[in-house]
């Protein structure tokens, strides 16, 4: 018994050196990030494409509310023509192209740039009529403009209607008419302007588009009131290795003139001149 109390003594008296030590962490953490890229300001104004406009951090941001935006500057639409990015036009400089309806002959249009615009530097060849030949907006008015988007992370786009002006004889119109559709392509371009190389259907289910999916049924008069939902994405637009621009999904918004209820055009002469605009503004929302 006293030689075990003796060996536990002896155990108690060894010292044991203090031990120090230097804790490194190395840690990555990748934000959820939804970036959208158009052009800088319309084309008259000097506007150039496609450039980054807004770069949404979605961690933290309360879901149904706007994403916090990094970037403060408002970009354009784009059009998409012959290969590149273009920026839209206001509109304000000029009228809209003509069509000519169910001519005999002729009526072909030449449009030479800017784009949608008419002016002295288009071209129409002589045409023949009967009872039946009409003169309508080009392409039915069709306004198209898109936008595109590239993320890591599922996102929602609200729009707004705001800033109608209406002038001349079209003075009396509204919100209602305008025509309004939005659909969205996964990949598209050309050359070195191809996008969505490496993207994926951000909302598989086919049910992404939550306004404006049938172009003769929804107006901006269902977007006139606040900001509504038009998108509701289901995953992130990447799906493989790439650029933003090769992750990227492009948004296109059309619009049309719901003018004429006389012979169903968008369009009659009997609506004699005038102007209807407003601003239609996309946001990231968290979902």
């Amino acid at each position: 018994m006293r030689k075990g109390a003796w060996g536990l003594l002896l155990a108690g008296c060894v010292s044991v050196p203090a031990l120090a030590a230097v804790v490194d962490r190395p840690f990555f953490r990748a934000g959820a990030v939804v970036i959208v890229f158009g052009a800088s300001d319309f084309e008259e104004n000097g506007g150039v494409a496609p450039v980054v406009y807004d770069f949404h951090m979605l961690d933290g941001s309360t879901s149904g509310q706007a994403a916090p935006d990094l970037i403060v500057d408002d970009g354009r639409a784009i059009n998409f023509n012959s290969g590149r990015y273009n920026p839209i036009q206001s509109g304000e400089s000029s009228g809209w192209e003509y069509q000519i309806n169910n001519p005999t002959f002729g009526g072909a249009f030449q449009s030479s740039a800017p784009h949608q615009t008419l002016d002295a530097d288009d071209s129409y060849t002589a045409f023949g009529l009967d009872d039946g030949t009409d003169i309508d907006l080009l392409g039915g008015g069709n306004r198209a403009a898109r936008f595109y988007v590239a993320s890591n992370v599922p996102f929602d786009i609200f729009g707004e209607a705001t800033n109608l002006t209406a002038t001349g004889d079209f003075s009396s119109m509204d919100y209602s008419n305008i025509r309004y559709r939005l659909r969205y392509q996964v990949s598209g371009g050309g050359g070195a302007n191809r996008w969505g190389q490496s993207a994926q259907d951000p909302a598989p289910s086919g049910s992404g588009v939550t306004y404006g999916a049938n172009g003769t049924l929804y107006t901006l008069n269902g977007l006139s009131a606040g900001p509504v939902k038009v998108f509701q994405g289901e995953q992130r637009t990447a799906r493989l290795p790439g650029s933003i621009m090769d992750h990227a999904v492009g948004f296109q918004s059309r619009y049309n003139l719901r003018g004429s209820s006389i012979n169903g055009n968008n369009y009659d002469f009997s609506q004699g001149t005038g102007s209807i605009g407003a601003d239609v503004v996309y946001t990231i929302y968290t979902p």
